[in-house]
Order: structure tokens, then sequence, then C-alpha cells
């Protein structure tokens, strides 16, 4: 789509490209960086320290603040996460006519860094945070640049998110004698928004919202659950597979035994049962609600209470209740309560279903390992294959032996010994 007319690769094959000169090019740049001397790595880090001060540094009302993200992405093939409808759409250059800042009142404007172009407009807008914008061609919405999460707006927007947690402790009970008293409403609506109240408050999932897609990849919260994503155990009366992409198209894989919450759970689990008959499996399992209508009932209860501060309530009161107490600390170590700590941020990390992305260095080193197992492996087998063949070769051959210092030196033996030796080694590494 962008290559100009004429050019000869616009009637060619894509798998008929070659891209080995940019891979070794890559490679290339790779060795030269790894092979660098202490002074060309304290003359590349000085230049990151430069960029930082000139760039990452915002004055917010006579304040310093960090930028979070100064640098733009250069063009390139878009990914996306998990699994994209757009991957592999190509990522245009931005321009700085692309680009608004949004700087003080009366604030001189950067100058542009880039000859014969301009900034697309500046404006002074105090009631937003962020400082500039552009509009991505992938799917054409907007990108900002902002402050970083440990400036001070991002720290009070986390107060306000834990502060309206800390009120919930103040009605949940309210809320969930409210939603189990729903669960055996005859009114199917009722019933729904019970239902999926329970599935949030117990499994700490995201509310979810209608996606476009076409637009982004197809992830899921509570409200748009699909029939395919419930699997039921037909040896069982009380167990659901529940598996779907959540946020950043992260796996959520559980088997729910809903047994252990008793007759609460028998509920829950007819009322899903019901909700899914004579369904297909790309219908949605909550057909009568939406996230709108779960937190106008939310709001009821409690005002300014939406579904999505269940999770951090949740969370908030997971890693209280895992915390070792004030009696407890006493006689540990610092290593000692780091350890606790990481224990019961651990539990919160399963509640919430949060998981660390698997970097690119992570796989090389696994794959690395996995060569490494299998070379030790072959070894083993043909270690194991000559002792076999000494053993053999011992007891049907009639050896000789040397006689000296009153001893007897049994030179296959000797062999046997060096190739057992070997062999017990190469099984303990693998």
């Amino acid at each position: 789509q962008i290559l100009p007319k004429g050019n000869i690769l616009k009637d060619s094959k894509f798998k008929d490209w070659n891209f080995s000169l940019m891979r070794d090019h890559i490679k290339k740049m790779k060795l030269i960086k790894k092979a660098a001397t202490d002074d060309e790595r304290a003359a590349a880090k000085a230049e990151k320290e430069r960029k930082l001060l000139t760039y990452g540094i915002a004055i917010v009302d006579d304040h310093l603040e960090k930028v979070g993200n100064f640098s733009m992405e250069p063009p390139g093939l878009f990914r996306g996460r998990g699994k994209h409808p757009k991957t592999g759409k190509i990522k245009h250059r931005v321009y700085p006519n692309q680009v608004t800042l949004n700087i003080g009142e009366g604030a001189v404007p950067p100058v542009c860094p880039l000859p014969g172009f301009s900034w697309g407009a500046i404006q002074h807008d105090p009631s937003v945070t962020w400082l500039c914008k552009w509009t991505e061609n992938i799917s054409g919405s907007n990108k900002y640049s902002m402050l970083s999460a440990s400036s001070s707006f991002k720290g009070k927007s986390d107060r306000e998110k834990y502060n309206k947690a800390m009120q919930l402790k103040g009605y949940i009970e309210k809320i969930r004698k409210d939603y189990e008293g729903g669960l055996a409403s005859k009114e199917s609506t009722a019933r729904q928004i019970a239902t999926a109240m329970w599935l949030i408050d117990k499994l700490a999932l995201r509310v979810g919202g209608e996606k476009d897609s076409g637009e982004e990849a197809d992830t899921v919260g509570c409200c748009t659950l699909r029939v395919e994503h419930l699997t039921f155990n037909s040896d069982t009366n009380n167990e659901i597979e529940l598996e779907f992409l959540g946020k950043d198209s992260m796996l959520f894989k559980q088997t729910i035994d809903f047994s252990i919450y008793k007759k609460i759970g028998s509920m829950v689990y007819k009322n899903l049962k019901d909700f899914i008959a004579k369904k297909k499996s790309s219908d949605q399992v909550f057909s009568d609600i939406d996230p709108s209508i779960l937190n106008r009932h939310l709001n009821n209860l409690m005002p300014g209470l939406s579904a999505k501060v269940f999770r951090t309530f949740n969370a908030s009161d997971t890693l209280q209740n895992e915390l070792p107490s004030e009696g407890e600390l006493e006689n540990l170590t610092i290593q000692d309560k780091i350890v606790k700590f990481n224990d019961a941020n651990r539990q919160v990390s399963i509640l919430c279903n949060h998981q660390r992305t698997v970097s690119g260095s992570m796989i090389k080193a696994f794959d690395n390992l996995g060569e490494t197992l299998n070379r030790l492996k072959e070894q083993k087998a043909e270690m194991e294959t000559w002792l076999s063949i000494s053993e053999k070769a011992r007891k049907k051959i009639p050896l000789k032996t040397k006689k000296g210092e009153g001893s007897e030196i049994d030179i296959l033996d000797a062999e046997v010994k060096f190739i057992v030796g070997k062999a017990k080694k190469t099984q303990s590494r693998s």
C-alpha cells in the first residue's frame, strides 16, 4: 500500500523477499555494541542521560515531574498484544506536523527538531495531563506522551482509587447480601446482575466491555463472556472450567469448584447453566446486561461505586490478610521480611491472574538449556553403550595382568571404572 507506483517490489510476493541483509546488519550492530570499550559505553550512557535531562523532565505548577515516554516508536511492523487482527501492518513514521503540544500558558514552545517542519498545533489545556498527542495509522486512535507513573498526578489518581476501595469495605457486606439475594430472583436481568457480581467479587474478574473484533484483539471480561468460554464437567454437577483471554491477551484458565461455596455456589452454577441453555457457542452468557447496567446498580448501593473497584478491594484485602502481623515480624531479618512480602504479593498475583510476559532472552536461554540437555542425553546413551561393551568383553576375554609393587593392575578394570565415572557424572548433570 505504501510503495510508490513503478516500484519493482509492488507486484512481487512477500514470500520471495529476502531480509537476510537486514538480519545480518542487526546482528553486526549487536556485536559492535557488545564489543564496545569502556569509554564508548560511558559516552553512550552520558548521551542517554543528556536526552533524559533534556526531554524527560517537565515543569508542572513549578514542580519537576518525570515524563513517562518522550520517545516515539519508529516506523515498523505493528505487533500488538496477543492475537491482534492487525498484526503485521506497517506503522508509519510520525512527523512533527502530526503532533499537538500541550504546554503552559505563556510558555515558549520547544524548537521543532526536524528542519523544514513545524508542530501541528500548540495548546494550553490544564484539564488534561498529556504533554503531546498524535494519531497513529493502525487503528486511527490518539497516542499520548504522559507523565511517569512516579509523578504526583499518577499518585493522586492511585490515592483516589484506593480511597474508593477503602470506602467499599464499609459497604461490602451490604452489597454481598444484595447479590446473594438476587441469585434466586425470578427476573432474568436481576439474576444475571447477581451472578456477574459474584464472579467479579469471588474470582476477581474484570468487568469487560464491547470491542470491535476487527480493530482489537478478542479479549473478554465478565460481562462479555461467551458460551465457548465455559466448559461444564460432565462427571460432576458443580465444576466449570473457565478459559478465555483477558486484558493484554493474558490467558485465564481455572476450574471452579462451586461446591466449596456451598448453597450460594450451587445457585451460581445453576444460573450459569440456565444462561447458556439453547445458546450457540458464540453467544454471550450475560445477554441481558453490560458494564453500564452493572455499574448503575452498584451506584444505587454505594455512591460512585463501579465494578472495577472490587478488584482493587479484593487485592488489597488479600495482601493485608497474607502479610505477617507485627509480632511475627519482630525477630525477622530484612531478607526474611522481603520473602514474606513477596509471598503475600504472589497470592495477590494469583487472585488477579497477573502473569509476567516471557522475554525473548528468557526464551533463548531455555532453548540453549534444551540443546544442552539433549547433548548430555546423547553422551549418556553413548557412555552406557560403551559400558555395556566393556562389561561383556571383561567376562569373555581372558586378560593379562601386570605385576608390580605387590599388586595386580587390571587394565580393563581401570578403563571400565573410568567409563562408569564419566557416565555417572553425565547422568548427574542431566
